[in-house]
């Protein structure tokens, strides 16, 4: 590599560095202090770049809290493609597909004190920053629930429910975690609630 691609090679890493510090503190502010009272001056001064330099990156706060938004749903696409491919039991995938989803969302929106806030802002973004991830969260726990009723663990037929019902069930019922005070209470919740549904679907 020439002395010109190693400098443009390391210049693009030092950007995506850059980029990467920006929207890490501009969700630390965030949670800290809910988006409306977190301007770009305070989003600058916590990332250690020049005001004209985050203008650079992002052209308003809107434009930078959509990039968070979608590195989180990158995030959360990893998490549960990790969870899809581990070799569990279906009660322990189960969680795990579960925690890679409502965990990561809490861990980072619902345990801000502006949890709210940050809600409603997010969800003022165009369906397709969580659509995507939403729906293959939505069909790994169909793909697991199809196998434990090919396996003859689960028997949805003495429950009256099809495999869309049970799956929306389930999350539905999971969703329930997120009332808890802190993360702790969170695993501990989520865990039971997986237990006593799908106690209700054996075969």
């Amino acid at each position: 590599m020439s002395k010109a691609q190693s400098s443009a090679a390391a210049q693009k890493t030092a950007g995506t560095d850059k980029r990467e510090v920006i929207l890490t503190s501009a969700l630390d502010l965030f949670r800290h202090y809910g988006y409306r009272r977190t301007s770009m001056e305070d989003i600058a001064r916590a990332a250690a770049v020049a005001k004209g330099t985050l203008y650079l990156y992002f052209k308003s706060k809107d434009e930078l809290f959509e990039a968070i938004c979608r590195s989180l749903a990158e995030q959360v696409g990893e998490g549960v493609a990790r969870a899809e491919a581990l070799d569990l039991p279906l009660e322990p995938k189960l969680t795990a597909l579960m925690e890679a989803k409502l965990g990561f969302v809490y861990r980072w929106i619902l345990s801000s004190p502006h949890a709210a806030e940050l809600v409603d802002s997010g969800s003022r973004l165009s369906e397709d920053v969580f659509g995507e991830v939403y729906d293959r969260f939505y069909n790994a726990v169909r793909h697991l629930v199809r196998g434990g009723v090919a396996s003859g663990e689960l028997d949805l037929n003495a429950v009256g429910l099809t495999e869309e019902a049970t799956v929306d069930a389930l999350i539905a019922a999971a969703y329930g975690a997120e009332k808890a005070p802190d993360e702790k209470m969170f695993h501990a919740r989520l865990t039971a609630i997986i237990k006593l549904t799908l106690r209700g679907l054996r075969a």
